[in-house]
């Protein structure tokens, strides 16, 4: 079988120690502290105008030779097999809507978003999304398009004066997938981003995976290297001057001086003469080896499990899978907690003499022995896996219908408070007795009302509260949900949500459809590279400021995330503002810090640094906006605007966020004219169709979804990264009849015209897969592909050895190019079933109950 790849979009199993003075601990819990941070400016300085801020360090005493401009390098190839579409791609799918492409003034390859593309390893404008260099698309909506009156249009995006680099050509910048802007040119004042109307703020996802490895820098006895006043890392960014002896710091502008150690004179390009052997003054992302000060322990990978009875036998096999794989080699430990109208605990000491211990008090829980509940792996393995095989069998006749999960979380948190670790927890019905009991507080007939949002707030506080004392002690939690009925998805969600963990849900979970789905989904989670201990910090360059953040964590301090596990599907988004004074030097920059323990015991810390120009044309804002990143900040606003407001201000806010962006456009380059038609660069094109995506989707749609469903998906999508969020708002639909099997089949339009009795439709929303079958597909190839039940439905064969149909492979080929680890199921769908609903509720820019289509938005846009 032939295998697929897509280049720029991974799925798969692919931070900083604030200490330097007051790091300490308290209380169980690591306790994280800095002295001294902060941002000043207090002289002026110069800048090498000429050439562009901080392309090339400006001494005013050894006055370097001017700096040659970089010659233009190859464009990197994308390899072979199925791509993912970019955004870019949007204005080619849209192609029925009068979409085209249209230079702009500018030398070829003159900037791409503040991340060349030449450099090697690391994303081009084709496979990350970003627009081509040099270029601007335009996506034109016509007069015959859609039913539309009349059009608007007009010249497209205005030339100007270049957008000026920030980055020097010697420079690696980083991979947007794990840090990106909203726009690689900022506004520099308040006024000009008012008229921008550009959301500003970073998508960060620190561990993603990229093709690239990311450099590891040890300082050895330097000590890590810093800024003074703002404790910044040293970047590429910084300016270097007398001759090497002081730098300038480019987040604060502090003048640092240079650690003996760390000196090195000047070559006559103005540039360090070590700057090859210094992989943190070329790579906007590296990793530094920590100084012992930084931890106070090693910690150790733990990783525990809460079982509820329900899909036991799948968890257990899927626990079982990821043994060999789990992160931490021999240090690895584990522990299990079952419970219903008890709490059980079990001993693997003395391989397969399993012993249990049954607490039956719920109100006063202790541990029933100080060891053998939390065993080294390697040490207990043949115990463990016993007890993995049985578990399955030793409650299959149980009556109990109670479920004591508070005292099961409480139990499982004295077990693993000494050392921190992941949680895993399974239930498959609501808490009923102890701690935590929950009731069904579900109402129907609130949804689609102005209070249906506190559907989705929690019941009490006593989960919150139970994740606050788990994050303090280390203590990460992944909620795994099965029941059939009411389960208050948005009150348990809290145990993820403020430890660094996900919830995933299955509502109507029936194992031989949604097995191998769990399956796939708890091996990925186990074995995917793990953060232990980790804080983060985001600097800002002087002028801007963080206004708000989004996602899983505890925020300790106004500025300092703690995440106890972080993974590598794991986002955050932070919102970023200007201040009163606005930016007075020609760049800003923005700088991540990652501190975390390595699942060997290395304490790291994983900095990000982007450096990008600020303007006073919006001309430039527009050029550089990077859509995905906007789509992930803007969503994740609104999942939180719910429950702080209501399900009709987020709505309003994403229209209000995302229509402004596209007038304010319009109204700057005086884009109509009498063509009647609205041209919106490359850069824009997608920003239309993600709006109606997100007022479409179930996150926020205000028609058939219930509580449960709502708090599940906003659970679920509000930790996603920028290339998950992506795929949500936006999905793909692919013609799959007639595959050649060395081509991904060309995406069609999100609308019912691209729809026939003729073709069978994959529709892929990242969650879950649709197949359409036309009424006149061939039917020996759907014989071929599917099998019938004796309901008559249809579903997917299964590739084994027997398997003689080229069509079936290429078929499973495609799916499992596209396939990430979080997809729930297959569904096939016939033409005219009732069960079409859920295929055409997925073509965004047709018209829906309550939204317009695309053609209809447009229109709206540009009403005055």
């Amino acid at each position: 079988m032939q295998g697929y790849n897509q280049p720029g979009a991974q799925y798969g199993q692919g931070q900083d120690q604030y200490a330097q003075q007051g790091y300490g601990q308290g209380e169980q819990g690591a306790q994280y502290g800095e002295q001294g941070y902060g941002q000043g400016y207090t002289q002026q300085y110069g800048y090498n105008q000429a050439q562009g801020y901080p392309s090339q360090p400006y001494d005013t005493k050894s006055q370097p030779q001017p700096q040659p401009q970089p010659q233009p390098q190859p464009q990197p190839q994308p390899e072979p097999g199925y791509n993912t579409p970019s955004v870019g791609q949007v204005t080619n799918q849209m192609s029925n809507m009068n979409v085209a492409s249209q230079p702009y003034g500018g030398q070829e390859g003159y900037y791409n978003q503040g991340y060349p593309a030449q450099q090697g390893g690391y994303p081009s404008a084709q496979q990350g999304g970003y627009p081509a260099q040099g270029q601007q698309g335009g996506a034109q909506v016509g007069a015959q398009q859609g039913g539309l009156g009349q059009g608007y249009g007009g010249q497209g995006m205005q030339e100007t004066s270049q957008v000026p680099s920030a980055v020097p050509d010697y420079v690696h910048v980083c991979d947007p997938n794990q840090f990106s802007l909203t726009a690689a040119a900022l506004p520099s004042h308040t006024n000009t981003a008012n008229r921008a109307n550009v959301p500003l703020g970073v998508v960060l996802q620190p561990l993603a995976e990229t093709e690239s490895e990311v450099p590891v820098i040890n300082f050895g006895a330097i000590g890590v290297v810093r800024c003074k006043n703002c404790r910044a890392y040293m970047n590429p960014y910084v300016q270097w001057t007398e001759g090497g002896a002081h730098w300038r710091c480019n987040l604060c502008a502090s003048m640092n001086e240079t650690a003996s150690g760390y000196y090195s004179p000047m070559d006559n390009m103005g540039r360090r003469a070590d700057l090859a052997k210094r992989p943190e003054l070329i790579h906007s992302t590296v990793e530094i080896v920590a100084t012992p000060h930084y931890m106070i322990r090693a910690p150790m990978p733990w990783y525990g499990k809460i079982f509820s009875w329900g899909c036991v036998a799948r968890v257990c096999s899927g626990i079982s899978a990821a043994l060999d794989d789990l992160p931490g080699g021999k240090r690895t430990m584990v522990g299990a907690i079952t419970y219903d109208s008890t709490v059980h605990f079990y001993s693997f000491r003395g391989g397969t003499k399993l012993r249990t211990h049954v607490l039956p008090d719920l109100e006063d829980i202790f541990l029933p022995e100080p060891r053998g509940l939390l065993v080294n792996l390697a040490e207990e393995r043949k115990g463990f896996e016993y007890f993995l095989e049985n578990l399955p069998q030793m409650f299959a006749e149980t009556k109990e219908i109670e479920a004591a999960l508070g005292p099961a979380l409480e139990a499982a948190y004295e077990v693993m408070k000494p050392v921190g670790g992941k949680l895993s927890v399974f239930a498959s019905t609501l808490p009923s007795i102890g701690k935590g009991r929950l009731t069904n507080r579900d109402d129907p007939t609130k949804l689609g009302k102005p209070d249906e949002h506190k559907l989705l707030l929690a019941a009490d506080g006593y989960y919150k509260d139970l994740a606050f004392r788990l994050s303090h002690v280390q203590i990460s939690v992944d909620v795994y949900l099965f029941s059939r009925l009411y389960t208050d998805v948005a009150t348990l969600n809290d145990l993820a949500k403020y430890t660094g963990g996900a919830t995933h849900h299955y509502p109507n979970y029936y194992d031989l459809e949604d097995g191998f789905d769990l399956h796939r989904l708890l091996v990925h989670s186990l074995t995917r590279q793990q953060g232990w201990e980790a804080v983060i910090r985001v600097r800002v360059g002087q002028g801007y400021m963080v206004t708000d953040f989004f996602g899983n964590f505890r925020l300790r301090s106004t500025d300092l995330l703690t995440v106890p596990c972080i993974d590598s599907d794991k986002s955050f988004a932070l919102q970023l503002g200007l201040t009163e004074k606005g930016v007075t030097t020609p760049t800003v920059s923005v700088q991540s810090a990652l501190l975390y323990t390595t699942s060997f015991g290395e304490r790291r810390i994983r900095v990000h640094t982007i450096c990008v120009p600020v303007t006073t044309i919006t001309t430039h804002i527009y050029r550089t906006i990077h859509a995905p990143s906007i789509g992930a900040l803007v969503l994740k606003q609104a999942i939180a605007m719910v429950t702080k407001a209501s399900f009709d201000k987020s709505r309003e806010h994403v229209r209000k966020t995302l229509t402004a962006l596209i007038r304010s456009y319009s109204y700057t380059e005086s884009t109509y004219s009498h063509a009647q038609q609205l041209k919106l660069p490359e850069s824009l094109a997608a920003i239309p169709l993600m709006c109606l995506g997100l007022l479409k989707h179930e996150a926020l749609r205000d028609k058939n979804v219930t509580s449960d469903q709502r708090a599940s998906v906003h659970a679920l999508m509000y930790p996603m990264g920028v290339s998950q969020i992506e795929i949500s708002l936006r999905p793909r639909l692919l013609p799959i009849h007639q595959l050649d099997g060395k081509t991904m089949p060309q995406e069609l339009e999100l609308t019912a015209a691209d729809v026939d009795s003729t073709s069978a439709l994959l529709l892929d929303n990242g969650s879950r897969f649709l197949i359409r079958v036309g009424s006149r597909v061939d039917s020996k190839w759907v014989n071929s592909i599917f099998a019938t039940t004796e309901s008559k439905a249809l579903v997917l064969r299964e590739l084994d050895e027997s398997t003689t149909s080229v069509d079936l492979e290429r078929v499973h080929q495609i799916l499992d190019s596209i396939r990430t680890p979080f997809h729930k199921g297959l569904r096939v769908i016939r033409e005219g079933g009732g069960e079409e609903i859920h295929f055409f509720s997925g073509l965004i820019q047709d018209r829906s109950v309550g939204e317009q289509s695309l053609a209809e938005y447009m229109q709206f846009i540009l009403r005055r």
